[in-house]
């Protein structure tokens, strides 16, 4: 018995020992950064901690009463660094100046090599999409910042190729879970759950295509588990004073090109009709929100079936793909990538 209790005993302080500095994928937690209080340089920081979910790395340049700069590194939330004022581990005592608040959250660790720009004021590093996130090796949910700060930040599904290449989903259609006939300001805004269906925001795709020449990439499952793929080498989409307007580039794939005539469209939503369609919503009689011409070749927004059979052009549709407006599509994933 005192045998079992001892092997017991050490099995749980070796267990302990490890479990410390192992983290494992939780959505708990987030980005892994180096941890110090009153460092005067950042190699002076040998300790990393892990923070939570909804935090960045943060590193807070000081200067005390005696005239002596020292730094702080460790885990803050957005908003802090957004304000570029308050300390990470508690208040100061008074006389404290802080010279400046830097963030990242780009790589492990990131806040070690963060400095003051020349002014000492703020000058943070957020990852705007996917592709800007270092050391992505496996497809899966994470933070970006797609205004380049620190708010709003929102929870994407990030892909990895084949190649290595990093895609951020706009579009996930997997099982009909979340509805998406919505109106404008859904649309507008996104909505869904990054681990699952969504539509990221026409603001948010706005935003990211503005940054850089984007290309596209709409992979495809039908109901006998065929997958294609269609490639556009370019991809934008404007503000919503332009009504989101689409811009495209070159096809490429084996899904056929069912996108090209929606190029240069509006986008259109059950209330507000932006397609040339004369007195006639194709958002409404399609059941869907979508750059629509007069009306479609595409409609991936539109109702999901739980079969390949549907109503004349309601379903997602990708006329191409089966040369029908009848056969619903199973599951897209519409991904964009800076180049």
């Amino acid at each position: 018995m005192n045998r079992l209790i001892i092997c017991i005993t050490v099995f749980i302080v070796i267990k302990g020992f490890l479990a410390e500095p192992i983290f494992m994928d939780d959505e708990r937690y987030g980005q892994t950064c180096a941890s110090c209080s009153g460092v005067e340089t950042s190699n002076e920081c040998e300790h990393n901690t892990r923070c939570d979910h909804n935090e960045v790395c943060s590193m807070h340049y000081y200067v005390t009463e005696s005239g002596k700069s020292l730094f702080d590194y460790g885990c803050a939330v957005p908003q802090t660094c957004l304000q570029g004022i308050g300390p990470i581990f508690g208040k100061r005592s008074e006389g404290h100046h802080v010279k400046c608040v830097v963030c990242c959250n780009d790589t492990i660790s990131c806040n070690r090599n963060l400095t003051c720009n020349q002014n000492g004021s703020q000058n943070s590093s957020f990852p705007r999409e996917c592709s800007d996130i270092k050391g992505i090796l496996k497809s899966g949910v994470y933070t970006i910042y797609p205004f380049g700060k620190s708010t709003p930040l929102i929870s994407v599904f990030c892909e990895v190729d084949g190649n290595g290449n990093v895609w951020t989903d706009i579009q996930r259609r997997i099982n009909g879970t979340v509805d998406f006939f919505r109106n404008w300001t859904d649309y507008k805004n996104g909505f869904g759950i990054a681990q699952g269906e969504y539509w990221i925001g026409n603001d948010i795709i706005h935003q990211i295509t503005s940054n850089g020449n984007h290309k596209l990439q709409i992979i495809m499952t039908d109901f006998s588990s065929v997958t294609k793929h269609a490639n556009y080498d370019r991809f934008s989409v404007s503000n919503e004073t332009n009504g989101y307007q689409l811009s495209l580039g070159g096809y490429s794939g084996d899904a056929g090109d069912s996108l090209t005539r929606h190029n240069g469209q509006k986008f259109t939503t059950d209330d507000r009709d932006n397609d040339p369609y004369g007195g006639w919503n194709c958002a409404t009689h399609y059941h869907g929100a979508w750059w629509y011409e007069a009306c479609h070749d595409s409609n991936l927004n539109g109702k999901y079936s739980l079969t390949s059979d549907c109503p004349y052009g309601t379903g997602i549709i990708w006329y191409t793909f089966h040369s029908s407006y009848y056969y619903c599509l199973k599951s897209t994933t519409m991904m964009i990538r800076r180049i």
